[in-house]
């Protein structure tokens, strides 16, 4: 039976599901409607799109790394509650697509994309298996955001998960010396990492614009602080150089900025006493030639800049 633009009008009009799956569905079951409304049931479909409004602010943020600590994979799944995503097969579903990333030979471009992969285990797309959870357990069940990353050949990739779930860091390392002691570093950082939350690793990764704005903003404060003290104290000398004076405030403020958001210059969590870069430093007379190459951190719910726009 030829599957019309009506035909499928029909159904869509009918369950409020997708075109793409409404002609799917109508192809599985001959043109048939009823059987056709059946099908788009069974597979979780109708569901998922009545739903698709509703919240994920739950679920769960995996990594996955190849044996050989060639390529890592971080994937966010959300859901509706934390009582779908501490499921096993919610959790079978986040390890599934995390490692399906990890050892697949390209990166899918984007979540559609990975959405439309097959599953190697079950045949199905990880839309299919997805909207297949969602009829089954009545929630919304999302796809948010993945990242892989692919090392150099002297690089290793480590991943990270904590709080059963709840944070994921990949963290990139280029090593002269691979071995026991490379990965034990690359663990630590990614513990600093998912701890710390740095901006960037080093300070020149910091985008002109930001340490423009960074900088208006101190110097305005340093200015509001020198004139508040004026006003107080009205016979007190002023400065004799006060935009040199502003201008040392200004970079003081912005180093301790830089302790704050730049991995290589935030305190090292396990020991305050050092910084990151100083414990690199200190792996390099073991390891050789030591460089942080990348970090990607996931934490379960965060906002992601632009996104809630591109949603509405």
């Amino acid at each position: 039976m030829e599957i019309t633009s009506q035909l499928v009008k029909t159904l869509r009009d009918k369950t409020n599901a997708g075109m793409m799956d409404c002609t799917k569905a109508l192809q599985e079951c001959g043109g048939d409607i009823e059987k056709a409304v059946d099908w788009l049931r069974q597979k979780g479909l109708m569901t998922a799109r009545k739903r698709a409004g509703r919240a994920t602010k739950e679920g769960l943020v995996l990594t996955s790394v190849t044996a050989d600590a060639k390529k890592g994979a971080v994937v966010e799944l959300n859901s509706e509650t934390d009582f779908v995503s501490k499921m096993d097969s919610f959790r079978e579903i986040a390890d599934s697509l995390v490692g399906y990333l990890a050892q697949s030979a390209e990166a899918p471009a984007d979540v559609e994309a990975l959405l439309a992969a097959k599953c190697p285990k079950c045949g199905e797309t990880y839309g299919e298996v997805i909207n297949r959870a969602v009829g089954t357990t009545g929630e919304v069940i999302r796809l948010r955001r993945f990242k892989v990353v692919k090392a150099g050949p002297q690089g290793l990739v480590h991943g990270y998960v904590h709080g059963g779930g709840r944070l994921g860091v990949l963290v990139e390392l280029d090593v002269e010396k691979p071995g026991p002691a490379a990965d034990e570093l690359a663990h630590n950082l990614a513990m600093h990492v998912a701890a710390s939350n740095p901006m960037a690793i080093r300070v020149e990764d910091l985008s002109e614009e930001y340490l423009s704005r960074e900088r208006a903003v101190h110097q305005a404060k340093a200015r509001e602080e020198q004139e508040e003290k004026a006003r107080k104290n009205p016979k007190q000398k002023a400065p004799a150089d006060l935009e040199g004076l502003l201008s040392k405030m200004v970079e003081g403020k912005m180093r301790k900025t830089f302790t704050e958001l730049v991995l290589l210059e935030q305190p090292y969590v396990k020991d305050p006493a050092k910084n990151v870069a100083t414990l690199v430093k200190e792996a390099a007379r073991e390891l050789g030639q030591v460089g942080i190459v990348s970090f990607v951190r996931f934490q379960l719910g965060e906002e992601i800049e632009g996104e809630a726009k591109a949603e509405e």
